[in-house]
């Protein structure tokens, strides 16, 4: 083989070496991405449980608009002569919950909107902080 030849097959195999490596790095960071993302996911699952499981404070399994309505004012802190929410304010909330319109949200109903919360409040630096 000619030098000439010689020096472009060294290049052209030095070249796809550095791209195999480039290539292994990155789905090395991906995999690691999604790893972070899946732990992610997985603490915010755990945090929208409990959340629902102090809410339900009867056990039901759903959080009926009565109960939703006095264990959020619970969690406020609104003493039993004031309303932490306004009724009006949290039936509209309520209804943005009850997606099946059955008068009660359901685990599933819960978590996906207070997923989306959460994701969000993550996702928006926070105003008061920035004093």
């Amino acid at each position: 083989m000619p030098p000439k030849a010689k020096r472009a097959a060294k290049k052209k195999a030095a070249q796809e070496a550095t791209a195999k490596r480039v290539k292994k790095m990155a789905k090395g960071k991906i995999q690691q991405a999604l790893m972070t993302l899946l732990a992610e996911e997985e603490k915010m699952g755990k945090a929208v449980d409990q959340a629902f499981k102090k809410l339900d404070t009867d056990g039901s399994g759903f959080l009926e608009k009565d109960e939703f309505y006095e264990a959020l004012n619970d969690i406020l802190g609104a003493a039993e002569d004031e309303k932490g929410i306004g009724k009006k304010a949290f039936d509209n909330f309520f209804e943005k919950l009850d997606e099946d319109e059955d008068g009660k949200i359901s685990k599933e109903e819960f978590t996906k909107k207070a997923k989306r919360i959460f994701k969000k409040m993550h996702e928006e630096p926070d105003a008061a902080g920035d004093d």
